[in-house]
This record gives C-alpha cells, sequence and structure tokens, in this order.
C-alpha cells in the first residue's frame, strides 16, 4: 500500500493507494465480514463461496463494505503512524483516479487543532475580587425567611402600602371594555409594581366595599398594540383588605423552620450558608478573571470546522434545555423574533472563545504535566451530588460518568493551578491606568448569562468533557458513495 502524508495550515492529506493484490484482500475481507447476509440455494447462510455471491448479486456486491472497512482500518494505521497529528473529528473522504499498477485510490482529509503559542499565564496581576458576609447578608436572608412564613390577615382599616387588595375591575378605554382588562377577585399587593404605573398608587387608603375609578395610561412600550399609549379607566371595587403578618424570630420559628435549636444557632448557620456562597463566587469569578486575561495573551488561529462543531454543541445545548419544556427550538426562537441562522450567527464568538479556552486549557495542562490523583476522581464519584451530575450529563452526552468525573477533576486541578500562580492584587485606580495603557484588541462578544448561570464554572470547564483529544475518530465515507400572557393592567 502506497501512503503519503501532506500538511498545509491546519489540515492533513492522507493520499492512500492499493495494488490489485491488496484491494482484492480488502474484497475478500468483505465478503468474510458479510457472508452471512446473504442466501445462496443450495448454501447455508455464510457458507456459499465468495464467487458465487458474486455471481448472483453482482460483481460489486461487497464493494461498498470493502471501502468502509479498508478507510476506517487504514485511518486508525495512519493516525497511529503518526501520533504528532492533534486530529479533530471525522476526515472527508474522496475517490482519487488509480494510477498505474494501482487497484484502488482515495484521500483522507483532516482538520488539525491548531498550535497554541502561549502568552503569560502565571504572574499575573488582576484586579481584586473578594466577596464576604456582613451582618446586613445574615438580617436580609432572615427577614425573606420570616416574609416567606408570613400569613395574609383580613383588616378592617384603609390600605397600605404593603397590603393585598381583592379587588374586582372592568378595565375601558373611551368607554369600551378591552379584552384583558376585566377580572375578579385578583389579589394585588400595593406597592409590588404588578400592575402599570399609577394604577396600585390610587388603591391606597380604600376600605374594604369601596369603589373607585382608577385612572391611568398606558405606556407607550406596552405589549398590547391596540392599548399603548392609551388613557383607560378602571372600575376597581376593593372587597377585601389583607395585611401581611410576619412572625417573630424566635426559638419556636427557628425549629420549625429549620435544622437548629434556637436563634444563635440558626444565624450561625445562615451565615455559613451564605460565606460558602460568596466564597465560590468569589472562585468562579476570580477563574473567569484569570481565564480571560490568558486566553488573550493566547496566538492561534482556529479553522473554521471546528468552530461549527462547537456552535452545533451550543444549539445542541440550547434544544436539550427546551426540551425540558416541552417547546422546540425552532419555535422558541421564532417566537423571541430570531431563527436558528441567527441564533448561530450570534453564538459564534462564544463558540470560538470557548474552543480557545479549551485549547489555552489543554496546552498548560500539558506544558505543567497536570494530572488529577485516583483519590481525587474517586472523591468526586463518591459525592451524590456531583455523581447524580455526571449520571444525567452521561445520559446526554454519551460520555461515560467515570471519564466525567476524571474530567472534572481535572479542571479543579487547573483552575487550582492558575490561582495559585496569580494574584488578585489590583485596585480600581490600577486596573484603569492599566487598561488605558493596553492596546486595543478585538474581543468577541461575551454570551449573556441567564439566571443561575453567573454561580458556574466557565465555558473552558468542560475542555476534555467528551475526550476532544483522546479518541481517534472513525472515518467516514462520503455521502456521495453508494410566554404566558399577561392581563392587560398588568
Amino acid at each position: 500500500m502506497k501512503s503519503n502524508l501532506e500538511k498545509k495550515n491546519n489540515q492533513a492529506v492522507f493520499k492512500i493507494a492499493l495494488d490489485a493484490a491488496e484491494w482484492d484482500a480488502e474484497l475478500e475481507d468483505a465478503y468474510n465480514r458479510t457472508k452471512k447476509r446473504y442466501k445462496i440455494p443450495g448454501f447455508r447462510p455464510g457458507h456459499a463461496p465468495r464467487r458465487y455471491i458474486e455471481r448472483h448479486y453482482g460483481a460489486g456486491v461487497f464493494f461498498d463494505a470493502a471501502v468502509d472497512y479498508c478507510i476506517n482500518r487504514v485511518y486508525g494505521e495512519q493516525l497511529e503512524a503518526h501520533p504528532e497529528l492533534n486530529v479533530f473529528g471525522n476526515p472527508d473522504v474522496s475517490f482519487e483516479k488509480a494510477g498505474e499498477d494501482e487497484a484502488f485510490a482515495f484521500s483522507m482529509t483532516v482538520t488539525l487543532y491548531p498550535d497554541v503559542k502561549l502568552g503569560a499565564y502565571t504572574g499575573i496581576k488582576l484586579p481584586k475580587i473578594e466577596y464576604n458576609v456582613t451582618d446586613e447578608d445574615v438580617d436580609k436572608q432572615i427577614d425573606a425567611a420570616l416574609h416567606r412564613a408570613s400569613r395574609l390577615v383580613k383588616v378592617e382599616r384603609a390600605a397600605q402600602n404593603g397590603d393585598v387588595a381583592v379587588i374586582d375591575y372592568v378595565g375601558t378605554v373611551d368607554g369600551v371594555a378591552f379584552n384583558g382588562g376585566t377580572a375578579q377577585d385578583h389579589e394585588l399587593k400595593l406597592g409590588s409594581g404588578q400592575f402599570i404605573p399609577g394604577f396600585e398608587e390610587q388603591l391606597v387608603g380604600a376600605v374594604a366595599g369601596e369603589k373607585r375609578d382608577v385612572k391611568v395610561k398606558f405606556p407607550d412600550e406596552y405589549h398590547a398594540e391596540e392599548l399603548k399609549g392609551k388613557d383607560a379607566v378602571f372600575a376597581v371595587t376593593v372587597k377585601e383588605v389583607r395585611e401581611e403578618e410576619v412572625p417573630a424570630l424566635d426559638d419556636a420559628f427557628v425549629k420549625d423552620h429549620s435544622a437548629a435549636e434556637n436563634v444563635e444557632a440558626y444565624k450561625a448557620e445562615i451565615r455559613g450558608n451564605l460565606q460558602k456562597s460568596a466564597e465560590q463566587r468569589t472562585r468562579n469569578e476570580r477563574i473567569d478573571a484569570v481565564m480571560s486575561a490568558v486566553t488573550d495573551a493566547v496566538e492561534c488561529e482556529i479553522p473554521d470546522k471546528i468552530v461549527n462543531a462547537e456552535v452545533d454543541r451550543l444549539y445542541d445545548d440550547f434544544a436539550h434545555r427546551m426540551s425540558h419544556y416541552g417547546i422546540k427550538p425552532e419555535d422558541y426562537l421564532k417566537y423571541s423574533n430570531s431563527s436558528v441562522a441567527q441564533f448561530r450567527d450570534e453564538n459564534r464568538p462564544h463558540a470560538e472563545r470557548n474552543v480557545k479556552m479549551r485549547l489555552v486549557m489543554r496546552a498548560i495542562i500539558d506544558a505543567e504535566k497536570i494530572e488529577p490523583t485516583e483519590d481525587e476522581i474517586k472523591a468526586k464519584l463518591d459525592d451524590p451530588r456531583q455523581r447524580a451530575q455526571f449520571e444525567a450529563e452521561s445520559k446526554h452526552s454519551g460520555v461515560s460518568t467515570a471519564t466525567l468525573a476524571a474530567n472534572d477533576a481535572l479542571t479543579d486541578k487547573f483552575f487550582d493551578f492558575l490561582l495559585s500562580k496569580n494574584e488578585f492584587v489590583l485596585d480600581k485606580a490600577e486596573t484603569e491606568e492599566k487598561a488605558e495603557h493596553k492596546a486595543p484588541a478585538k474581543k468577541p462578544a461575551a454570551k449573556k448569562a441567564t439566571d443561575g448561570e453567573a454561580a458556574k464554572k466557565p465555558a473552558a470547564k468542560k475542555s476534555t468533557a467528551s475526550g476532544d483529544t483522546a479518541k481517534k475518530p472513525a472515518a467516514k465515507k462520503p455521502a456521495a458513495k453508494k410566554t404566558e400572557d399577561k392581563k392587560d393592567g398588568e
């Protein structure tokens, strides 16, 4: 077999040619692998000689199978012969014109991960990031818990801000009632901003049984086109006024609503939980900052094929999230005045940044020989919460829980290394001065964080989650060959 490797930029091309004997061996191998599929009169399945099957089904009956087996075998052999190649994805295969003394020829073009020229990744001075828990934070948490445990009590007095008014109302514009402008027994907390500006304020001072005409103007940006900027009158009947009764903070409340035995222990428990959250927030934001600085210092050109694959992954993740709500991703995008194409365009800078971060991580991990211990991986799997997370992710990604745990342990160790080797010491003035003297650089637009995303590790976290470079991909034969509507007024 003749083989030749050509490398150019971020591509490698394997040119392969087989002579007649080698190609006949491939056909014989395809025959032995597939002969049980064919039924020939007078022979048990799998026992008919090759020539009888070819005579019955045609001379090219084993061609497709031979091509598949040959390409995959040769591809694996070529990757083993060239371990220096850092291959991404599957190769693009094309058939070539066989030369003299050749029976079958083809080429395999593969995309290579780019070389990463690391900049500084240790000794970087970064802005101070630190979150601590104050007494005010503890008091706010307790106050929120007390209000969650409150109850509404009917009162015989004028309504005040913070009270809940039980109302019936009918809204009209120019004397005509409009759709969605009518409700009965609606519970409206005054001062909550639930209704359009001016509505709730006009019910302060009302008593049970009172009727009031509430005059308002719909905002110019109101969601109902026919009501934008219109003057409206709501005929409101106040049926009840209810006051929020907040329990006192005492040992009895603590025992009913927590595992603590008394108020002092309850406060200590809350402070401890808040401190853990503050420490995690500090760590996450420091990781974001140092990864951003390290990634900005790197030079590498990422092939479009790799970026496109990451955009695909982002879309698959988005579709998976939507599936939890029974929503088709394309329907959600359409409702949001977007499209799949727009999603891909808007997420491309984010995808490129993700890929670059993963490449940076891998380069530093290799340079520093960072590797988790068996005990560190076992600790991940022994943690019930983390194990459940790995198992859920495994179902979605197809990656084993053991691999996910190992990747997570590796990532944590990598971040620990970066945090230990860089300093968060710059104050605001130093940070601004540094920014002024820094040459402007093009930076991809940041992805807007959704609720809860702030606590997550950056996209670089899953750098090896699916074994980007750990697995040799199988070759592919080319295809050519055989929101709930609001009530108006709210």
